[in-house]
């Protein structure tokens, strides 16, 4: 725990030095500190679900998704992941080329205008499935609680390609990630959200009569 911890100082503390010239509201503690704890927990349901070589890209307009991404790049290393940190835009799927990720996380929204959100959204995601490997995609939460899943089915291209494409999110509740599996099938979202199995309860001893 005092790695992660350690690492996610180091990550913040970049930010904090870049943005010092100007005054960022995006990363205001009150801010980051959120983002950096459900990096954390996304991280560890990742990790228990057997996941490695993760891409983590981020939206090229929005420092808070990249603050966001070096956390969650950082958390996925210190508990024995491999992980990628990788700017969106321009040249996205070259960059993937190089680093031959089995898996894709796309770190979007950073309370960024939606207009602007669905735009690099969808941009992003053509790029990531010209990616010759055609990787599993992860998703940002956000991306599904405000829609932006949905908003994809507009485009005729991506709604051809995303077509029973296995994708995964999560859902948060009480603070803990809860994976949620994502399917479009027929321009229809289908969410299935795993819920954590009771353990069962041992049976009490039974003291011996003496």
């Amino acid at each position: 725990m005092g790695r992660i911890f350690a690492s996610l100082l180091l990550a913040f503390g970049l930010f904090a030095y870049a943005s010092a010239q100007s005054v960022n509201p995006f990363l205001v503690p009150e801010r980051a500190n959120s983002r950096i704890n459900a990096s954390v927990e996304i991280s560890k349901v990742l990790k228990g679900m057997g996941y490695d070589r993760v891409a983590v890209v981020y939206m090229e307009t929005s420092d808070l998704c990249a603050l966001f991404s070096a956390s969650l790049v950082a958390s996925l290393k210190t508990i024995g992941v491999e992980a990628y940190y990788v700017k969106g835009g321009e040249g996205l799927e070259e960059r993937l080329k190089t680093l031959m990720p089995s898996h894709v996380y796309m770190a979007y929204f950073g309370e960024r205008p939606h207009e602007e959100v669905q735009r690099h959204f969808n941009a992003d995601l053509k790029r990531v499935l010209k990616y010759e490997r055609k990787p599993s995609l992860i998703l940002q939460p956000a991306l599904l609680a405000l829609g932006f899943v949905g908003g994809t089915i507009v485009d005729d291209e991506l709604s051809q390609a995303l077509q029973e494409l296995p994708m995964l999110s999560f859902v948060f509740e009480g603070g803990k990630a809860k994976p949620a599996k994502i399917t479009i099938k027929d321009l229809d979202v289908k969410v299935s959200v795993q819920e954590e199995k009771p353990q069962p309860q041992k049976p009490a001893k039974q003291q011996r009569k003496k």
